[in-house]
């Protein structure tokens, strides 16, 4: 009984306050660290590349924040076996769909390319059409290895993409 006492002495309940602080700050700084890295889930759903010169290409993605805090995407490449493309940061003209009634065009929409940079709120989607522009005239993807390299505030990460579902440029 008197062993027992003599462990709740002033200075050794200090020391244990001391020691499970110390844990649970390494324990909330490690789980900080996982919550706020970039976790992105990148969906592709298609590309096409223009008619006219076989070098502008445009691609449907869809950009998910699988975290709670906001990530800013600052650049973007697609690369392509051993070339890397830069998305365009101006927005491009993608398409336009309009609607008529009785041969008279009453609504007249105007679809542009995301521009970038742009951010992704927590466990947000920022989903739309991405271009750029090959310097040489690019045909098919489907044999090719391809990627995104994706620089944000979280740091550059790779998010391998399986380009499988060309478009034709109407």
């Amino acid at each position: 009984m008197n062993t027992i006492s003599s462990l709740f002495t002033r200075e050794n309940i200090n020391f244990s306050i001391a020691i499970i602080s110390f844990i649970l700050s390494v324990y909330n700084f490690a789980h900080e660290k996982l919550q706020n890295r970039m976790k992105l889930n990148i969906t592709y759903k298609n590309h096409f590349i223009a008619e006219h010169d076989h070098k502008s290409i445009t691609i449907s993605l869809a950009f998910e924040n699988l975290v709670k805090n906001p990530i800013s995407i600052s650049r973007i490449y697609l690369c392509v076996d051993d070339e890397k493309y830069d998305f365009y940061w101006i927005p491009q003209f993608v398409l336009r769909a309009t609607r008529q009634t009785n041969g008279e065009v009453t609504d007249e929409i105007n679809v542009h390319s995301i521009p970038l940079p742009f951010t992704i709120e927590g466990y947000g989607v920022v989903g739309g059409f991405f271009f750029t522009k090959a310097p040489q005239s690019v045909y098919d993807f489907e044999n090719a290895n391809t990627s995104l390299l994706v620089y944000s505030n979280k740091g550059i990460k790779t998010y391998p993409i399986l380009m499988n579902n060309t478009s034709r440029e109407g």
